[in-house]
C-alpha cells in the first residue's frame, strides 16, 4: 500500500485533491468527534458531481458506511466512490454544508463555514458556491424520528476513527473540517491520505 499524497486539513478549513480511478481516500479524525464534509467532481467534467440525494436513493439509506457507494448526479447515475473501510459506522446524507449564513443565524458566530472553505479549496478549478454539491457529512450523527423530524446528535467518533473511499473515476475531491463549535470540544483536524490501491 503506497501513500501517494498526505496532508492535514486544519480545524475550520478545507483542502482539495486530485484522485485517480482506483485510488483510495482515507480520512482520519485525529482527535475524534470532528464532523466534516466530503464533496467530489468528475475530473474532466465538473458538471458531474457527487449527489447526496441520488446516494440516498441508490443505497436506500440516509447514512452510509462500509460497502455503500456514493453516486453521481447524472442520468443514469454512476458510482463515483465506494466506501471500502469505515471504523466509525455511519456518515450522514441529509445535511447541507454549514455556511456563514447558518453559523450567524443558528449559532450566533460570524465566520466562514464548510461551504466557504470548500469554495476556497476548489478555487484553482473555478468552482462557485452554487456549484458545490451537498456533501457526504463525515462523522456526523443525525437521527430521524417517526414524524420525519431531524436531530443532530453529539459527535461520537473516537480519536483515530477513519473512513476509506475508493474512486470509481478520476475525480477532484474537497474535504472540510466543520466550523460549528461545541461547548465541550475544540474544533480539530483531519489527516488525509491518498492510497494507491
Amino acid at each position: 500500500m503506497n501513500v501517494s499524497q498526505s496532508a492535514i486539513v486544519p480545524p475550520m478549513s478545507a483542502k482539495a485533491f486530485s484522485v485517480s480511478t482506483g485510488q483510495t481516500v482515507r480520512v482520519i479524525d485525529i482527535d475524534g468527534r470532528q464532523p466534516g464534509d466530503f464533496v467530489a467532481f468528475k475530473a474532466d467534467d465538473f458538471a458531474v458531481s457527487l449527489s447526496q440525494a441520488r446516494s440516498r436513493v441508490e443505497n436506500q439509506r440516509v447514512t452510509v458506511t462500509q460497502g455503500h457507494s456514493l453516486w453521481t448526479n447524472t442520468f443514469p447515475p454512476e458510482i463515483i466512490f465506494t466506501i471500502v473501510q469505515d471504523t466509525h459506522g455511519a456518515h450522514d446524507l441529509l445535511y447541507t454544508p454549514c455556511c456563514r449564513y447558518a453559523l450567524e443565524t443558528r449559532f450566533g458566530v460570524s465566520r466562514d463555514g464548510c461551504l466557504e472553505q470548500l469554495v476556497k479549496a476548489l478555487e484553482p478549478w473555478g468552482v462557485k458556491p452554487h456549484e458545490v454539491p451537498d456533501p457526504l457529512n463525515l462523522f456526523f450523527d443525525v437521527a430521524v424520528d417517526g414524524a420525519g423530524g431531524m436531530e443532530i446528535r453529539r459527535p461520537a467518533s473516537i480519536p483515530g476513527s477513519s473512513i476509506e473511499l475508493k474512486a470509481a473515476m478520476d475525480c477532484v475531491v474537497a474535504i472540510s473540517t466543520c466550523s460549528v463549535s461545541s461547548p465541550d470540544r475544540e474544533n480539530s483536524a483531519y489527516q488525509i491520505e491518498i492510497l494507491d490501491r
